[in-house]
């Protein structure tokens, strides 16, 4: 088993629309994706996983752990895209583990620090650059397209409306 992440959100039928966010022109990321997050956990269906590290799936919700992540999503991008080393903290309570990103040639490897009495097996991965990018973009993509799905204004919005047409 490797490092993977993803988001699918399957809508259950007669899902309620989301209240409309108090979205200003020019809203802090950070805020938009508690609103997103939010929205999606509402709306139901939705599923945040990651895995890796000994366990294939992580005990995730969408509403505070995807938040978490996807805080730290353009950050982890651009570092991984540029080769740089970059940190992402999964700091809910029950989770908190710090993954660290470090480039070695055309591979990322992963290093997960657990604060809790889970202990990952092995506390090292490794992907292709290329295959972690990808996955990374895909999982822009589909919380974009979840937050479309759900019919919400945050879809129209920085950056997400430009995630739904594949530009992250």
């Amino acid at each position: 088993m490797s490092f993977s992440v993803s988001f699918n959100l399957a809508v259950p039928s007669g899902a309620p629309t989301p209240d409309s966010a108090s979205m200003e022109p020019g809203g802090e990321y950070e805020t938009l994706v508690m609103e997103a997050c939010s929205a999606l956990s509402d709306a139901g269906g939705g599923i945040f996983r990651i895995g890796g590290f000994g366990n294939n799936e992580w005990p995730l919700d969408v509403a505070y752990d995807l938040s978490a992540f996807m805080e730290q999503l353009p950050s982890l991008l651009a570092s991984v895209r540029e080769r740089r080393e970059v940190e992402v903290d999964l700091y809910s309570q029950g989770i908190e583990r710090t993954l660290t990103f470090r480039p070695s040639g055309d591979l990322v490897m992963i290093h997960c620090d657990s604060r809790t009495n889970w202990v990952p097996d092995p506390e090292r991965e490794s992907i292709a650059q290329s295959e972690l990018v990808a996955m990374l973009s895909k999982l822009s993509r589909d919380f974009a397209g979840g937050l479309k799905a759900i019919n919400s204004e945050l879809s129209e919005v920085a950056p997400f409306e430009r995630w739904l047409e594949g530009e992250v």
